[in-house]
């Protein structure tokens, strides 16, 4: 479809420059004015093709908005998710950094009452170590019969029984101390122990949870440039859809106005006509036309779908299917009053029959493959006047007939014998 729009514009612009090179210097005469008409009518045809073409582009675009604004609808719904789950991750992160912190808080008091038991385990040990060094020394424990009969006096035995008895129970109560201190050690071990244990998974589940908050994070500028991509692709659908409407619009515009302008003057061309005829000064041919050539008809005057571009346009002639370099005759006496090639037509030749049975009759023989006589040139009825081509937009080898009847353009079929 876009290479039709592009050949339109190209038989637009060809057009265009057509018009401009034959409104640069119109003659006097309303043949060249009528062939002005018939080239502003070909190009609002297409204009108006073209703003066609471009009303189902925009039409096509805004579909594609609305796709577009479905994708953006489901990614805002993930955005929002995405933007749920990082919240909730932060404020589990934020939970989990304070556990984690609790932990280590009490990780450092255990092992600090740990570091405590263990200083008190080691100085009750070292206590009782130097109290058995200097029990091993003085044989303290090892009170022989000898050192009790050694006494000189039942005091002084007493003395001794009791010192001895002092030394044992003193011994006992720092065995003791020294089990009960080593119990609180262990019960400080298995607490840091346990507070250790307690950081390592507070940890675990802050390093879980960071990796969930950042998957939640990345989810969510997933969404965000899905979102921003499908709003971009909206704006550019719709900027270029009314941007190509509004410039064929502005194009098929300019073509009516100036279409107006050589309908105008062709009008004016006429009444000055009628008024020359009325006085005696036009030439009235009594003589009938000719075909051009002789084919048969390969397309009719009327709509028809466009060989070439496929759209439903205007045909504004007869087509007839003959070889090319056959010769085209001139169906009456006349003038060539314009001879030139179109983009669209190809080579092209115009003729001014003047008045025939009553009527003004002027005549145009299209996609020639050259011509047989002059621009100006006078032409007698079945004088060979060009040879047929396929030049312009032509599928083969034919002549594309136009024929104007009082300046208004016909269907040719209607008017040749």
């Amino acid at each position: 479809m876009g290479s039709f729009v592009k050949l339109r514009g190209l038989a637009a612009i060809g057009c265009a420059l057509a018009l401009a090179f034959g409104l640069a210097g119109v003659p006097a005469y309303a043949e060249d004015l009528k062939a002005e008409k018939a080239r502003l009518d070909t190009a609002v045809k297409d204009a108006k093709a073209a703003v066609g073409q471009a009303t189902e582009e925009l039409a096509d675009a805004q579909e594609r908005v609305a796709r577009a604004e479905q994708q953006v609808s489901k990614a805002q719904g993930e955005l929002q998710t995405a933007q749920s789950e990082v919240a909730a991750a932060e404020a589990i992160g934020v939970l989990r950094a304070a556990e984690l912190e609790q932990a280590n808080f009490e990780l450092e008091e255990a092992l600090a009452k740990e570091a405590e038991g263990q200083a008190k385990v080691d100085a009750q040990k070292d206590a009782v170590a130097l109290y058995a060094r200097s029990i091993y020394q003085d044989s303290l424990p090892l009170i022989s019969v000898a050192t009790l009969i050694n006494v000189h006096s039942t005091a002084s035995l007493a003395n001794r029984i009791q010192w001895t008895d002092t030394v044992l129970t003193t011994n006992q109560v720092n065995l003791d101390y020294l089990r009960v201190i080593q119990a609180e050690l262990a019960a400080a071990r298995e607490l840091s122990e346990a507070a250790q244990q307690r950081a390592d998974e507070a940890k675990k589940a802050a390093d879980e949870q960071i990796a969930v908050t950042r998957a939640a994070q990345q989810a969510a500028q997933a969404a965000l440039d899905a979102y921003q991509a499908a709003m971009d692709e909206q704006v550019a659908a719709k900027v270029a859809a009314e941007q190509a409407l509004q410039n064929n619009k502005a194009n098929l515009a300019a073509l009516e106005k100036e279409r107006d302008v050589v309908n105008a003057k062709i009008a004016e061309a006429a009444r000055k006509a009628a008024e020359e005829a009325a006085k005696g000064s036009g030439s009235v041919s009594s003589a009938g036309l000719i075909w051009p050539v002789r084919g048969p008809i390969t397309s009719s005057y009327g709509y028809r779908v466009h060989p070439i571009s496929g759209l439903w346009l205007f045909h504004d002639g007869v087509d007839l299917g003959v070889s090319c370099g056959t010769p085209i005759k001139a169906i009456a006496s006349g003038r060539v009053t314009d001879e030139y090639y179109s983009s669209g037509y190809g080579y092209r030749i115009f003729v001014d029959h003047g008045y025939v049975n009553g009527r003004h009759i002027v005549s145009s023989s299209n996609h020639m493959q050259g011509y047989a006589v002059k621009n100006g040139a006078t032409v007698a009825q079945g004088q060979t006047i060009g040879y047929i081509g396929t030049t312009g937009y032509s599928t083969g080898c034919h002549i594309h007939f136009m024929l104007w009847v009082d300046g208004k353009l016909v269907n040719p079929v209607n008017y040749l014998p």
